[in-house]
């Protein structure tokens, strides 16, 4: 028994590949960027309140006065302090319309490079945050939320390639 093939007027043109790989790659990077801003933005969650153990003397006093204000008011009881984010942990926000949820944007440029975080804000708290810093005169620990937004999609990055090509 023999087995044989023959190939006529196939062409590979490298060109034509290149071309190919670009025009996914774009696809890819754009798939990327929205799952890394999607991760980014889901770990950016509202503050929880302090719990009474956690709250300082001088928070204890005035949420005090506070309570006895709204009793004889006849008011609802007022709302304690919330408890930032511990660092190294993403940051916890004030309220779930933050603007530094709502201003994580992405871009992608002519060699398929992608760009994703925050818009930058005159304070430039996102990358005090990020990395650390200083902000109105007190010293912050990083609280970074993209980068471990990254190492998150990571494997789902090469899924992406996956048949990405198909001519």
């Amino acid at each position: 028994m023999r087995v044989g093939f023959s190939v006529k007027g196939l062409e590979f043109s490298s060109d034509a590949v290149i071309k190919e790989v670009k025009k996914a790659g774009r696809k890819i990077a754009f798939k990327a960027g929205g799952l890394i801003r999607l991760i980014s933005k889901r770990k950016l969650r509202k503050a929880r309140q302090k719990r009474v153990s956690e709250l300082t003397d001088e928070e204890k006093q005035t949420y005090q006065e506070r309570v006895e204000r709204a009793k004889r008011l006849g008011l609802p009881r007022p709302k304690r302090p919330l408890k930032p984010s511990d660092p190294y942990e993403p940051p916890r926000l004030r309220d779930a319309k933050s603007p530094l949820k709502y201003l994580l944007f992405f871009a992608v440029g002519k060699d398929n490079d992608v760009v994703i975080g925050p818009a930058k804000a005159k304070s430039g708290i996102a990358d005090v945050l990020e990395y650390g810093g200083t902000s109105n005169g007190k010293r912050i620990e990083p609280r970074p939320f993209m980068g471990p937004s990254l190492e998150e999609a990571a494997p789902k990055l090469d899924e992406f390639w996956r048949d990405s090509v198909t001519r």
